[in-house]
């Protein structure tokens, strides 16, 4: 679960906290904290509070500390995912996450930000946020679910209702859990196990202690420190263990042991330049087109004390060079697309390997594309998921 990213303020115009204490009053206080129900005060002229609102009311003052309501809704179609999460936050969200409504079927709709050739950060940063404005809005997804959690005392349905005015659309539909009191630091914490990837790496967050040294089948295998959610790579999804194990078998006393450098072409949160620099290579570089996970790739090689071997830029501001491994964990249409970037970044006779490629028909699709300038493909499967490994002719 995450707070949407900041959108510029204009969208917010008039601003939710004016209209709600514009129109709401009686039995209702407004605030950044939500529209929030109480029993009318003896005298003071308000309406007596609907069926629903008193079920509220009795519910917060009831409520343990720690307890919170759930809410589940779609966002609005022509509305997107970060604009209606700004505004649930501003109205007092403690937290909103969006996911694709499709994921996992053939619906699931796979999003990137295009990064143009010569484009600077300055100027993708600006970009990204004037791609959705109060007239263009346009959905992250064409089915994009919302979870949403508000203190136990909120009208939901009045803080839903305003939202949706702001945003100009008809109030979405939604369903209301509560969730009785916990701790919530500790349940997230407990939700993140360390991750062991096929014996040859551990992912380890900043509340596991590293227990260096021997495990139930022996020597326990070398370790990464990340901060969980932060950016794509934290060695839980197939593609990064297949790289990650791709990269192992080449680097750890396989045919390029000792490996002088690699380029991480995607690279995300950094795990698997890590890993490689862990493996063996002398140097890792990785471009990824999200300044954010760059924030997040350099603070992690800090936290693994590899800032020293580690770079991490956008497409624009990498140097041209040729490695003797490009990985690039991305997406099989982007993989064709940047043909001719990738294979010019391997040099004679180094391997590339290539993920983010689901079933046969995007395996044999990546394959005919890089094929002009690689021989012997190889793929190794997981749960789906396919990586290639290919070597640069010489």
């Amino acid at each position: 679960a995450h707070t949407a990213p900041p959108i510029p303020r204009c969208m917010l115009a008039p601003p939710l906290c004016v209209l709600l204490a514009s129109v709401v009053s009686g039995r209702a206080t407004i605030s950044r904290v939500g529209v929030r129900s109480r029993p009318p005060i003896a005298g003071d002229g308000g309406p007596a509070p609907t069926s629903e609102n008193a079920v509220l009311a009795e519910g917060a003052a009831e409520a343990e500390d720690g307890a919170m309501l759930l809410v589940r809704m779609q966002c609005p179609t022509s509305v997107d995912g970060h604009y209606w999460s700004e505004l649930l936050v501003d109205a007092g969200a403690l937290f909103v996450s969006l996911s694709d409504g499709g994921r996992g079927t053939d619906a699931e709709q796979p999003i990137y930000h295009a990064h143009p050739p010569g484009e600077s950060s300055a100027q993708l940063l600006e970009r990204l946020p004037a791609e959705t404005t109060p007239g263009h809005l346009t959905p992250v997804w064409s089915n994009t679910q919302l979870e949403v959690g508000f203190a136990p005392d909120v009208d939901v349905e009045a803080t839903l209702l305003l939202a949706a005015a702001v945003a100009g659309e008809t109030p979405p539909r939604f369903e209301v859990e509560l969730l009785g009191a916990r701790d919530w630091v500790s349940q997230v914490q407990s939700d993140w196990a360390p991750v062991e990837l096929a014996g040859c790496l551990r992912i380890l967050f900043p509340w596991h202690a590293d227990s260096a040294g021997e495990g139930s089948g022996g020597a326990l295998p070398p370790a990464l420190q990340l901060q969980p959610g932060m950016a794509f790579g934290t060695g839980e999804h197939a593609t990064t263990q297949l790289c990650v194990r791709g990269v192992h078998s080449l680097l750890a006393g396989g045919r390029l042991a000792g490996c002088d450098a690699m380029l991480d072409f995607g690279s995300g949160s950094g795990v698997v330049a890590f890993a490689a620099l862990l493996f063996g290579c002398r140097r890792a570089v990785g471009v990824e087109i999200d300044p954010y996970a760059l924030k997040v790739s350099r603070a992690n090689a800090i936290d693994n004390g590899m800032a020293d071997r580690f770079v991490a830029v956008l497409p624009a501001e990498e140097a041209p060079e040729e490695y003797e491994l490009v990985v690039a964990n991305i997406l099989a249409r982007t993989l064709v697309q940047l043909q001719p970037t990738l294979s010019s970044r391997v040099a004679a006779g180094g391997t590339l390997l290539l993920s983010g490629i689901w079933g046969e028909a995007q395996a044999a699709e990546v394959e005919a594309a890089f094929a002009p300038d690689f021989e012997g493909f190889e793929r190794s499967w997981q749960d789906g998921w396919v990586v290639i490994s290919a070597r640069r002719r010489r």
